[in-house]
């Protein structure tokens, strides 16, 4: 597997450890981790997209879960028991015959996971029937699935949680899969998602269970009041057990006949429920935020809850205009604070920095609340590109075409008021004139996330070992350190000998530290690194 050894992200002076007195230092920049390629696919053409991270709380292990939307289509599981320096392959969530998820290739998620307290994890999607490959992607038929693991994702159950029925076009197009579990009762858990169906709106549902996703009772629609239908509701519960929900209305216009004017595109407003008998009755909606018009603005919401005091954190895409010009206007990643259980939300606040700085774009937020209640949020990012992004004159492919993107990050310890300074978290650019993130696929999703109290954990697509021929992406991965890393003298440390050194002088180690400075820099094994085709 790929291994690969921590590096600095910051130059730090050689005695960083004796810049503070003990106890009084600051880690919040300590250290961001080398990039690690997740994926080991070895064909030259290949495009792994969309990648979830998880991390289980009872023993630190992370599960990354991703699809190859070129080829195989089926779902990735990837585990590491050593904070992401090395990946080994994970179990097969898909269930016998739908195996097929991203055959039809959409900008996410395909999937989504979550741990509960217990360690168990849950991976709630949809799937086709290769069967079927002959039906338009849009019209085959979809069921919604909630695939549930005891050993982090070595091996699944998998049951379904809404069936497509081939005779009823109304329930074949189910798509993006959202699961949240009860972080104090895990036998109650959400799965949320969109379906749509030619000439009809789009529905909003989710589907609970009371028995830990065994069996769900019927689905709800909670965009029925939207004339125009709504996106999945992107769910989340509660300390008190209460399901909290908030989705977006449909953006797209009904076509006018031929000859007549075009409509405006339709503003797209963030609204809220919630429901407090375990999803059986929902609460009537309430608009959160104004949201935007067009394609390109207001997009991929996600909700998260902080399970100590029940603080409730929407987090998105998008311009502050409501109707704002693609080619000249530039989205900005927003956050809004409910501290009263949805009753009323915070001002929107800008998470990145560099909100004055023109003609750079912010993509993709995702969302991750540390057990001591830290708010990471991290974010696509094209701010150090040498060219912007290009936009087509009209709704049309390719999307999101050109530019160079890297993964950003910002946290907030006051509870989402404000946030940190960003930090770059990836080490290299990615090219976005290649692989799928654009070029006629448009598959991508919110950055991967996940939390400890001393570190946060990333997960993206990443375009360097493509090219213009092969259009190929991989599956990359670092973590922020917030506290100093562990020591290990066992055969080649992975911590900086820097670190080392300068951390034995501050102890007043001295001889001692010579010691563990020379095992330090003993030879490790040679890093499997990706190569250019």
């Amino acid at each position: 597997m790929h291994q690969r050894r921590y590096r600095f992200a910051l130059v730090a002076p050689l005695f960083v450890l004796m810049a503070v007195p003990a106890g009084a230092q600051d880690t919040s920049n300590l250290i961001v981790t080398h990039a690690v390629q997740v994926t080991d696919n070895p064909a030259w053409v290949r495009g792994h997209s969309s990648p979830t991270i998880a991390r289980n709380p009872k023993n630190g292990e992370l599960v990354i879960v991703e699809t190859d939307v070129y080829s195989g289509f089926g779902i990735n599981v990837h585990l590491s028991g050593n904070g992401g320096r090395t990946w080994a392959r994970g179990g097969d969530p898909m269930q016998e015959p739908h195996t097929w998820n991203s055959d039809y290739a959409i900008n996410g998620p395909y999937f989504t996971s979550v741990f509960d307290k217990d360690g168990v994890l849950y991976v709630a999607f949809t799937a086709a029937n290769p069967a079927n490959s002959d039906i338009n992607r849009a019209e085959r038929p979809r069921p919604v699935f909630l695939a549930k693991s005891t050993d982090s994702g070595r091996t699944f159950t998998t049951s379904m949680v809404y069936q497509a029925d081939p005779a009823n076009p109304r329930t074949i197009n189910n798509r993006r899969a959202m699961v949240t579990v009860d972080p104090m009762n895990t036998a109650n858990v959400y799965v949320a998602w969109i379906q749509s169906s030619t000439g009809e709106k789009s529905r909003g549902l989710i589907a609970a269970s009371s028995d830990g996703g065994r069996t769900f009772r019927d689905h709800q629609d909670l965009a029925e009041a939207e004339p125009t239908g709504g996106y999945q509701p992107r769910p989340a519960v509660g300390p008190d057990g209460v399901v909290h929900a908030i989705f977006p209305s449909a953006g797209f216009s009904v076509m006018p006949p031929a000859g007549a004017p075009t409509p405006e595109a339709p503003i797209r407003p963030i609204f809220y429920r919630q429901s407090t008998d375990g999803g059986r009755t929902w609460s009537p909606q309430v608009k959160i935020d104004d949201g935007s018009a067009a394609f390109y603005h207001s997009r991929k919401q996600l909700l998260a809850a902080d399970p100590n005091n029940g603080n409730l954190y929407a987090v998105w895409y998008g311009s502050p205009k409501t109707r704002p010009n693609p080619a000249q206007d530039y989205n900005e990643i927003f956050v809004r604070v409910s501290r009263d259980g949805g009753r009323t939300w915070s001002e929107r606040v800008t998470v990145n920095d560099d909100a004055s700085s023109p003609n750079t774009q912010h993509y993709d937020p995702g969302i991750s609340i540390a057990p001591n209640g830290r708010v990471d949020i991290a974010w696509y990012d094209f701010r150090n590109s040498p060219m912007p992004e290009q936009f087509p004159p009209t709704f049309a492919a390719p999307f999101n075409y050109g530019g160079f993107t890297d993964v950003y990050y910002a946290s907030s310890t006051d509870g989402g008021r404000t946030f940190s300074p960003n930090i770059r978290i990836s080490d290299r650019m990615s090219d976005r004139r290649i692989g799928m993130w654009s070029n006629n696929v448009h598959s991508h999703y919110n950055v991967g996330v996940a939390s400890s109290n001393d570190a946060v954990y990333f997960a993206w697509q990443d375009s360097r070992n493509g090219n213009g021929e092969n259009h190929s992406e991989d599956i990359y991965f670092a973590s922020h350190l917030l506290a100093p890393p562990e020591v290990s003298v066992d055969g080649g440390s992975d911590v900086p000998a820097g670190v080392l050194l300068g951390a034995g002088v501050a102890l007043g180690m001295g001889a001692a530290m010579v010691v563990l400075f020379l095992v330090a820099r003993r030879p490790g094994p040679v890093p499997a690194r990706a190569t250019q085709a």
